[in-house]
């Protein structure tokens, strides 16, 4: 299988795309959320991870938010979801990250759709672990690891996959940042 060339600029694109989606999901509005490069890290332990896909004819992205389950983070999405800290357990828990993520993934399918029309996004799948140090087996073209501060004491981490069909590249442009802001749009799929 060969695997295809990622422009400069599409590279910034996606990396740009990513931060904005998490800026946009992960935090309450106004919020502070630092996303940073983070390639040279290890893997975390994250205990799981839940993952998306945005496709298509072109290409498919693979997105992986691992999170885990200390009481802050389940308190910080308590806050997120306006929920009781105590029903943050278990599948309750998991549900809420799976709605964050899939805020996370259409804000990255709203960013993408001017330049691919026919784009599509995919359902939450919640995996271990060990399955994103496995993300190389479907030889990506493109991978970007990202880790997102959001609060004292919560961090996620973010992979971002890009598997393509030929070489890849679009016409990024860095927006001024009031223009990127879509928390609160209603989306129909």
């Amino acid at each position: 299988m060969k695997i295809f060339q990622v422009s400069d600029r599409a590279r910034q694109g996606l990396d740009h795309f990513v931060a904005q989606a998490a800026k946009n999901s992960l935090v309450p509005a106004g919020e502070r959320c630092e996303v940073v490069p983070d390639d040279a890290a290890t893997v975390p332990q994250s205990p799981d991870v839940v993952m998306f896909t945005v496709s298509s004819y072109l290409f498919r992205v693979l997105l992986l938010i691992q999170f885990d389950h200390t009481p802050t983070t389940r308190a910080y999405i308590a806050g997120l979801a306006s929920a009781p800290v105590e029903e943050m357990v278990g599948e309750r828990f998991l549900d809420t990250m799976n709605e964050r993520g899939n805020l996370f993934c259409g804000a990255l399918n709203r960013d993408l759709v001017p330049f691919f029309p026919h784009i599509g996004m995919s359902t939450p799948c919640v995996l271990k672990r060990n399955s994103v140090e496995h993300i190389t087996a479907v030889k990506p073209s493109y991978q970007r690891r990202f880790r997102c501060e959001l609060a004292s004491g919560v961090e996620m981490h973010v992979t971002l996959a890009l598997c393509t069909d030929a070489d890849f590249d679009f016409a990024f442009e860095q927006r001024a940042e009031e223009e990127t802001d879509t928390a609160g749009e209603l989306e129909m799929f």
